[in-house]
């Protein structure tokens, strides 16, 4: 009964939700006109315009992922100088590793400081934005060894510093090159605690590496030479002397399950004797090849096809002998 002044009044309080409602219950909606739906049709009303501004705008999170993906793999052609079987500076190329068997990629999206980003062995082995990178040449100080070899071409040699710049499209043009550093109690890989590698805007002394012969007993002999496409080779960090590597190790990001990248020289601890090489190959791990094309289902076709003529032949030969 309410009271005001002089006048009185019976009446009854009424609630606008339903107890169902007050506890917490959803299976009711607007059209069932039950509790205060007249609002609830309001709340619906203001969702679905919020949601065709966010549209029209590209502010979903779905649209924003399909733009994200539709940038980084985007396709990207392959382009050598030339078809000389060797690798040339300013050649767009991908780096395969053995032990992962995929390709070195990158992912600005996901920085790991104000100048750098994250660097994964991905599966993804079509050549798009974020797995091809061009070779540069190191134009800053070098050591001893560059005095010995004086190259004045442009094809990349055994023993040369190089840079690994990554592809400008998937940076907006900017320049961020492969780099490395060495590993303190706040700067490691993530998973392995290993020597981090990233890509870095900083394109100094940590960005610089060499490119080696894989097998150390012709190392020496090998300086000097050009670097085949398609072969393995070795790929040292000049600052650290630790040679670039990836193993099986997941690395979840937003293009699914990855592969960790790192600095880490996989060989046998072994004692040295003098005036031998005795030396092993470095593990699969550290194993990388430069490819400047990717063939097609024809030219596999084809190879194959050699390939089985040759066996023929060396079993033919073989059964006359």
């Amino acid at each position: 009964k309410l009271q005001l002044g002089g006048w009185s009044s019976d009446c009854k309080m009424e609630f606008l939700y339903t107890r169902q409602q007050m506890e917490g219950y959803k299976g009711y909606n607007a059209r069932v006109k039950i509790g205060n739906w007249s609002e609830d049709m309001e709340l619906e009303a203001a969702r679905l315009k919020n949601f065709l501004l966010k549209k029209d705008r590209g502010e979903l999170k779905s649209t924003q992922a399909e733009q994200r993906f539709a940038h980084a793999l985007q396709p990207v052609e392959l382009k050598p100088k030339t078809n000389d079987g060797y690798v040339h500076f300013g050649d767009i190329m991908m780096l395969f590793n053995q032990a992962t068997d995929g390709c070195l990629a990158c992912d600005p999206q996901e920085s790991l400081s104000d100048e750098s980003f994250a660097t994964t062995s991905t599966w993804y082995t079509e050549p798009c934005a974020r797995n091809t990178f061009e070779i540069k040449r190191w134009e800053g100080r070098g050591d001893k060894k560059d005095a010995m070899f004086d190259f004045q071409d442009d094809i990349v040699h055994f023993g040369q510093k190089v840079q690994i710049k990554c592809n400008p499209l998937i940076t907006g043009g900017e320049s961020a090159f492969l780099t490395s550093y060495p590993k303190t109690p706040t700067s490691y890989s993530r998973y392995t605690r290993n020597q981090e590698v990233a890509m870095s805007l900083n394109g100094g002394w940590s960005s610089v590496w060499e490119i080696q012969y894989l097998d150390p007993q012709f190392k020496m002999e090998m300086e000097g030479q050009a670097v085949p496409t398609n072969a393995p080779l070795a790929i040292l960090h000049c600052a650290t002397h630790q040679h670039l590597a990836s193993n099986v190790v997941k690395y979840r990001n937003d293009f699914g399950t990855e592969y960790e990248m790192f600095c880490k020289t996989f060989n046998d601890i072994m004692k040295g004797q003098l005036g031998t090489r005795e030396r092993t190959m470095l593990d699969e791990c550290n194993r990388w090849c430069f490819v400047s094309s990717i063939p097609s289902e024809e030219d596999a076709i084809a190879q194959e096809q050699e390939a089985e003529d040759g066996r023929q032949e060396e079993d033919e030969n073989a059964a006359g002998n």
